[in-house]
């Protein structure tokens, strides 16, 4: 019974130890499912089209996170009411603002718009009367050609600039030559009552020009006259033919009544004259010729030992004193020349 039982135990673990060689080395899912914890995925809900249901005032916003800190939290960029009323303030500031400008500019352009009732005419062209910084009124018609005209000898330094450059026709040509070349720009609509601004640059001015067209008329010919230059030129004019009379007019006195008797004493300057005369009225200093108008002196007259300053003229070489004096000084600064009237009775005088 012993020797059965042996072989018995011998054979179980033969054959235990025979499973344990063929057996799998990882165990199998069904031993380790039971091991692993058990999660639950609940499904999504469904997509509802309805308004979100109001929220309490003191529920937190959707966009909250409970767990983060305050100051990572999302912030809010709405406006409080203070911001939206100070916005709404700054708005209508504007607005006003704007009005103001707008009238303002308004009121500039009005003022500084020149219209043909104001211009010349000279045959069929509308002559306006330049004035820097004026506008220009000028109408033009459908199907009709308006010609701007520029002084002769003025030419343009870029293509005049339209602000409508679709609704305008503009070209431009030259007549005549030499000092005489007239610069044209020739304008015209493509439709009627629209209207732009043409501004034409030129070597002497800027033109300013407001375009209108007109069904019924047109302007057939602009150009301008120049007041202010004019009145210039004819002052300097006037000035250069004043300064020449004055240095070509001549004594009129015969020689025969001249008076040479003055003695010149003083140390030889460049502005000693060389002889002094009159006339019985008027003294004469002739002064020499290489005296530059930096070195004129001044003339004081001697009177009761005292020096007074007198007015003179000068006339091309010549100082000219509206009066006799016995005595006189020619001063430039501490050096001085002095003059003095012989009597009848001094025998020698030079």
């Amino acid at each position: 019974m012993r020797i059965v039982f042996s072989v018995l135990l011998s054979l179980s673990l033969v054959a235990a130890a025979h499973a344990a060689d063929n057996g799998p080395i990882v165990p199998s899912i069904r031993e380790v499912l039971p091991t692993l914890p058990t999660v639950t995925v609940n499904p999504a809900p469904p997509i509802s089209l309805a308004a979100p249901a109001p929220q309490a005032k003191d529920a937190p916003p959707p966009w909250s996170v409970s767990w983060l800190p305050a100051d990572l939290a999302p912030v809010s960029h709405a406006k409080s009411p203070r911001e939206i009323a100070a916005d709404r303030a700054y708005e209508e500031w504007q607005d006003v603002f704007d009005t103001k400008q707008r009238a303002r500019v308004a009121e500039y352009v009005g003022r500084a718009t020149v219209h043909p009732t104001n211009a010349r005419s000279a045959g069929s062209a509308t002559v306006y009367g330049y004035r820097d910084g004026a506008i220009y009124l000028v109408y033009a018609g459908l199907d009709r050609l308006t010609d701007i005209e520029l002084e002769p000898g003025e030419t343009l330094t870029a293509d005049p600039v339209a602000g409508d450059t679709e609704g305008w026709i503009k070209a431009q040509f030259t007549s005549g030559s030499g000092a005489s070349t007239r610069t044209h720009i020739v304008i015209k609509p493509r439709d009627e009552g629209i209207e732009t601004n043409l501004i034409v640059p030129t070597t002497k001015r800027v033109y300013e020009l407001d375009l209108r067209a007109k069904p019924d008329w047109y302007m057939p010919a602009v150009r301008w006259f120049y007041p202010d230059e004019e009145l210039a030129v004819a002052a300097r004019q006037r000035a250069d033919a004043q300064a020449t009379a004055q240095n070509t007019q001549a004594l009129a006195v015969s020689p025969e009544h001249l008076n040479f008797r003055y003695k010149i004493r003083g140390r030889d300057v460049p502005w000693k004259p060389s002889q002094v005369f009159d006339d019985g009225t008027k003294v004469y200093l002739e002064m020499p010729s290489g005296m530059t108008t930096s070195d004129a002196p001044a003339l004081f007259v001697m009177e009761d030992g005292k020096p007074l300053l007198v007015n003179y003229r000068i006339k091309q070489r010549l100082y000219i004193v509206d009066r006799l004096f016995a005595d006189a000084q020619l001063r430039v600064g501490d050096r001085q020349v002095e003059i003095e009237r012989c009597t009848a009775h001094t025998w020698f005088c030079h």
